[in-house]
């Protein structure tokens, strides 16, 4: 563990308690979104565990609760959790079916349109290393990296799960002009919709900093999606609006004490002056 997260840690004990008055004398609660993207195959019984633990605190809502909860401005006085993967790893699949049906979470997936329609699990470890992991060498990808299949998608959707959009290629939003941001934004997302016959409403990031995105990708998505969901951390139950979701990435493997760290708010701080820069472009003018 690295020294800023046993410092982040140390930090969970305090944190909770303070919160904890907080809530009780205010009645507000907390909304947070968890972001995970694959989950090793030795890690599985990790992240089940680590599912278990946050259970005994926080309750897990569905992607339509959620959004119910975000569109209507509904006050919110309990603690709730909504789970989400990015980038469409095989291991969702695997996740979902072995551990998160059984424990009755329903997840949102977001995924990126052309590394789904890879068929051969050699074009789909070129493609991590090329869009999805650049500065990770071909020869690092570990052997079950490799992309979920539409039927995967399917079960998914059968299964009471949420199907969201990713971009096309992965590409880093803040690099592309008008043209490319539609395709990766919008023409990806129509893609999806029409491949599984449902309405996409969510878009998340790709890379998921300020920087790899931009204002004219935040009004493009605004013009396509509901709900546009960032990599920045925060609590979505204070004033977030369905455009600046808050998301907190987190590992299968991370401790208890910086798992419930994060979701208390230890590091939210960092994020605060890039949240205000990234709603400050919300308030501008929308791309037609």
């Amino acid at each position: 563990m690295s020294l800023k997260h046993h410092l982040l840690s140390a930090s969970y004990g305090p944190l909770k308690f303070k919160n904890f008055l907080l809530r009780k004398f205010s009645g507000l609660g907390s909304i947070r979104i968890l972001l995970y993207h694959d989950i090793a195959p030795n890690d599985e019984l990790k992240f089940a565990a680590q599912l278990r633990w946050l259970k005994r605190s926080w309750e897990f809502i569905t992607p339509a609760t959620f959004a119910s909860i975000i569109s209507n401005g509904e006050p919110v006085h309990r603690n709730y959790l909504l789970l989400s993967f990015d980038d469409g790893f095989s291991s969702n699949r695997k996740v979902a079916e072995n551990i998160l049906n059984p424990m009755g979470i329903k997840a949102l997936f977001f995924v990126v349109s052309e590394f789904i329609s890879l068929h051969r699990k050699s074009d789909s470890k070129n493609f991590i290393a090329t869009n999805i992991y650049p500065d990770l060498n071909l020869k690092n990808i570990p052997d079950h990296w490799f992309s979920m299949t539409w039927a995967d998608i399917n079960y998914l959707l059968e299964t009471g799960h949420t199907i969201g959009a990713h971009t096309s290629s992965h590409a880093r939003l803040s690099l592309l002009g008008l043209s490319d941001l539609r395709k990766e934004i919008i023409s990806s997302a129509d893609f999806l919709s029409k491949k599984i016959g449902l309405d996409i409403d969510h878009f998340a990031y790709t890379f998921g900093d300020l920087n790899s995105f931009s204002p004219e990708a935040l009004a493009i998505a605004r013009s396509r999606f509901k709900f546009i969901h960032t990599g920045m951390r925060g609590n979505n139950a204070r004033g977030a609006k369905p455009w600046s979701i808050r998301r907190d990435a987190l590992s299968a493997n991370y401790s208890p004490s910086l798992v419930g760290a994060l979701l208390e708010g230890a590091a939210d701080s960092l994020y605060s002056k890039k949240l205000r820069t990234y709603e400050k472009w919300g308030r501008g003018n929308m791309i037609a």
